[in-house]
């Protein structure tokens, strides 16, 4: 018995052996070293907000026609420039609220896009831009200045065109 103890304990010891072998070669091949290598940072890009800052910039030209009293438009003229307007406006909501949902921009800036929508809509379609009063004007105004600081702020800043055309 003590023979086939023997032979028994050294067939353990040889397969523990063989097997610890195995493993630590095995080991080696599938673990390379690797050195850290300095990594860039990538800085996110916010593409909701440059979309819908870019909808407020096409607003904003046509705020600036309207602010300018969009000399030498006749009635035909300046009714398709409230439609214009209009569409535009709504584009822009539907761009700044995705915008607000992904995170981009803050949510008053939603706020003031809907406030801009709102009194436009409230303008008298038969007479194009001169539908919209003076109060109405100052209000689409003020909540324009908002929704520029929002996309400023989310580093869209105003191009130049629109630069132009206030002045």
């Amino acid at each position: 018995m003590k023979k086939s103890t023997l032979r028994v304990g050294i067939f353990l010891g040889a397969g523990a052996l063989v097997l610890a072998g195995c493993s630590s070669e095995a080991e080696s091949e599938v673990t390379p070293t690797i050195t850290p290598s300095p990594t860039e940072t990538i800085e996110p890009v916010a593409v909701l907000a440059e979309e819908a800052c870019a909808d407020y910039f096409a607003v904003d030209l046509i705020r600036s026609d309207i602010n300018a009293g969009a000399p030498g438009l006749k009635k035909k003229a300046k009714k398709a420039l409230l439609a214009d307007l209009q569409l535009e406006v709504d584009q822009m909501v539907v761009a700044v609220d995705a915008a607000v949902i992904g995170g981009e921009l803050p949510a008053k800036a939603l706020a003031n896009a809907e406030r801009i929508q709102n009194n436009v809509n409230k303008a008298k379609a038969k007479d194009g831009i001169d539908g919209i009063n003076k109060k109405q004007l100052k209000r689409i105004n003020a909540s324009a200045e908002r929704v520029e600081i929002a996309c400023v702020a989310a580093g869209n800043d105003l191009p130049v065109e629109n630069i132009d055309a206030r002045s």
